[in-house]
């Protein structure tokens, strides 16, 4: 077993596709087959299932592309460490959740920047579910998010507070209102955001714990689109407070809490656990720790 034949199997376990895989690292399908025979043949069990044209993972086959995964990734970690300890320089790839790389990071690397130049970063923004798998394809060193993860493999850290509030157009019936109660979030469109996203893995929570309901709503992955329909009154939202801080100061959307609740959630980092911690992922993550994100300090 070498790394070379683990590349093999991974790639052919995550496509099940040999005929791809051989043209994608410049080798012949025959020699795809042999490798995957050879493994199988030093492992002593059947990988994959050969039904008709198609191939599928066996259920041995799905345990070890998780630890061949695994092994790939500390492979190109191992390698990364040991290039860029030769340099004073040090990079980060950073992954966040859309509200966090959206609201938050920009001031946090804008900041960071300042005190530690030799330090070249790089973002990734998206929902939390795809940068749940981007941190499990060693494709971000660590990453910011809300809400839980399902892999037991990451590791997350709380350290920030967020709040969510709920918001409309300044021509919606709850104009005048200082504070909700619950019943006025019924009968009501809301404007959400898509599945996977944090924000909307909380508010569902909110309204589940409280035994609410609501007849209908809009799903927008972009949360400036979300604020440009509730302007128009096509609906209303529950949005992290950060989000809306300028529109609430220019009285262009009015915000709203929950008489006698208060929705918070925490902010947290993300590393995978086989993760090395180099001098730079060290160094920004005690950066992000001792920064109050929401008094910009």
């Amino acid at each position: 077993m070498n790394i070379r034949k683990l590349e093999i199997f991974y790639k052919t376990a995550k496509c099940l596709n040999m005929s791809q895989v051989a043209k994608d690292m410049y080798i012949s399908q025959p020699s795809i087959s042999q490798c995957i025979s050879e493994i199988e043949s030093e492992i002593g069990t059947k990988l994959f299932d050969r039904i008709g044209k198609k191939l599928y993972l066996t259920h041995e086959g799905k345990i070890f592309y998780e630890y061949t995964r695994r092994i790939l990734n500390i492979y190109e970690e191992g390698i990364n460490v040991v290039r860029s300890s030769k340099s004073n320089k040090g990079k980060l790839v950073i992954g966040a959740s859309t509200t966090i790389g959206t609201y938050i990071m920009p001031y946090i690397i804008h900041k960071f920047n300042k005190k530690e130049k030799d330090i070249e970063i790089s973002m990734i923004i998206d929902n939390k579910h795809n940068i749940e798998e981007l941190i499990l394809n060693n494709k971000v060193d660590i990453a910011f998010i809300e809400g839980t993860v399902n892999s037991k493999e990451i590791i997350l850290k709380d350290i920030w507070t967020d709040e969510l509030v709920f918001i409309s157009s300044i021509n919606h019936e709850w104009n005048g209102k200082k504070y909700l109660d619950i019943e006025d979030l019924k009968n009501n469109k809301f404007i959400i955001r898509e599945d996977g996203s944090g924000t909307r893995q909380r508010f569902e929570g909110f309204l589940e714990n409280n035994d609410i309901k609501f007849n209908s709503y809009i799903e927008l992955s972009n949360l400036e689109a979300i604020l440009n329909y509730v302007k128009l009154n096509i609906g209303v939202s529950c949005v992290p407070y950060m989000s809306v801080l300028s529109e609430e100061n220019s009285k262009s959307i009015n915000v709203y809490r929950i008489k006698d609740h208060k929705i918070n959630r925490s902010l947290y980092s993300a590393i995978h656990k086989d993760k090395y911690i180099s001098k730079p992922i060290e160094c920004f993550m005690k950066f992000c720790e001792k920064t109050d994100i929401l008094n910009n300090k």
